[in-house]
């Protein structure tokens, strides 16, 4: 246990007692072929649990949203989570005690829960371009999740799973999604490497093109939500210590040693998640999430029925971003655009320890990079007096305009005022209270 000290720039800190953290002082992860072993650089910070505590033999510790809730400085035990994209400079939003509603598009999937948040069927995943000329052989295509694979009827379930890098779905749909990209399959890192040098490489992942998942929800008319990921935001850059060099890459993957599919931080760049860890209302939600053409100003909100979102619509929030094709690029459809280098049998992913180039993460219990920020409802005279700190936004949004990756200290820490006023806390301002310089590692998740 420790006691975990939240600064803020101009009032005393949010602090919670006991705080429920593990510490690991070594640790080593390897690549999927066995090679390469390197300390882990990211920890995780805990957002909740269906238990309000931890207990571990006669020690009862504390997660965060439970206490601050227990002590009425947010209103409920929630959050609201869009992960966003440093190099595409969409910001993190997390809020615990609610969520941000201009994080929000279109129809929102609100399903109940029993043990495990963010378990749900997805149906299909499809490829389509949102405007201009498409960069494939067709404007839109359904069933690549099926394709190849006569074993999935109908849907697989997925956990969203914030913990995790990529995509980790059957090697099936990798493949039949890659056979579409100019991509090329390495073995070493069960990964695809962009193939950046084809000609069809950089108009494809600029244009409007994407790629969407439909899932399940019985809580919607249609009974269905359909979630888009462009290929912007899956044109990703693995680092050292895994690869000498930067090199792009496509993050689909098989799954994980524990064989579940899931949808980690890459499809969290496009989708929003919230959470509700009051049993009594055990429900999560999934929502389209906007691009970086949106408005920078958080709307506050309760998790309430119904569900309150932005009115702009998923095509405006990426117009400026992206570049529609005035005409065809060339592509061989006969026999798609992969090719297969050292192909083999899949393996299990990359540990979650991997970078994925995408800056933050946190569990399907909501745990979240240590250094990452937390946004709270603070008092109306406190967002007053804080609103001087505005004028030092400009450098730190330019920067993460320019493409740096959010990593460690350069995460900014937001406080969030009662009155939609937000205030960014520079990184400098961020956790001090966890000595040394391994990160904390998430507790064990309550079943």
């Amino acid at each position: 246990m420790d006691t975990l000290r939240i600064p803020h720039a101009l009032e005393s800190p949010t602090v919670v007692q006991n705080f429920s953290i593990r510490l690991l002082g070594r640790g080593s992860m390897t690549l999927p072929d066995g090679s390469a072993g390197y300390p882990p650089q990211l920890g995780n910070l805990a957002l909740g649990a269906p238990n309000i505590k931890q207990n571990f033999d006669n020690i009862s510790t504390n997660l965060i949203p439970s206490a601050l809730n227990l002590s009425n400085q947010i209103s409920s035990n929630t959050f609201g989570l869009h992960v966003g994209s440093a190099a595409m400079g969409i910001p993190l939003s997390l809020w615990l005690g609610g969520y941000d509603s201009s994080r929000v598009l279109g129809p929102v999937s609100s399903q109940p829960y029993f043990s495990d948040p963010c378990r749900t069927d997805l149906l299909d995943v499809g490829i389509g371009v949102d405007n201009g000329i498409s960069p494939f052989p067709f404007v839109e295509k359904q069933g690549v999740l099926h394709q190849g694979n006569e074993s999935i009827s109908d849907s697989i379930q997925v956990t969203i799973e914030p913990l995790a890098p990529y995509l980790h779905l059957p090697q099936s749909a990798c493949d039949a999604i890659a056979s579409y990209l100019p991509v090329t399959y390495q073995n070493k890192y069960k990964l695809y490497f962009w193939n950046t040098e084809d000609p069809r490489y950089e108009p494809l992942v600029k244009s409007p093109s994407y790629l969407s998942f439909t899932f399940r929800a019985t809580s919607l008319p249609q009974a269905e939500l359909t979630i888009k990921v462009p290929f912007r935001l899956l044109n990703l850059t693995l680092q050292a210590p895994l690869i000498d060099r930067p090199t792009q890459y496509f993050p689909c993957q098989s799954p994980q040693a524990d064989g579940m599919y899931t949808l980690g931080r890459a499809f969290l760049q496009a989708a929003f998640l919230g959470i509700n860890w009051d049993q009594d209302n055990a429900t999560w939600w999934l929502a389209q999430a906007p691009g970086p053409d949106t408005g920078r100003t958080p709307l506050q909100e309760q998790f309430a029925d119904p569900f309150r979102g932005s009115t702009a619509t998923w095509s405006d929030s990426w117009k400026g971003h992206w570049t529609p094709l005035s005409q065809k690029i060339s592509t061989d459809s006969s026999t798609g655009s992969t090719t297969m280098a050292d192909a083999a049998t899949p393996a299990s992913g990359l540990s979650t320890g991997a970078k994925a180039g995408i800056g933050v993460g946190c569990a399907a219990a909501a745990a979240l990079v240590a250094v990452a920020g937390l946004y709270f409802y603070r008092s109306r005279a406190r967002a007053r007096r804080a609103t001087k700190m505005h004028l030092q936004q400009a450098a730190e949004e330019k920067r993460i305009k320019e493409g740096e990756e959010l990593k460690g200290p350069q995460i900014p820490f937001m406080v969030e005022a009662a009155d939609p006023e937000p205030v960014e806390m520079t990184h400098r301002e961020m956790f001090q209270e966890l000595p040394g310089s391994t990160p904390p590692q998430p507790p064990p998740k309550q079943r």
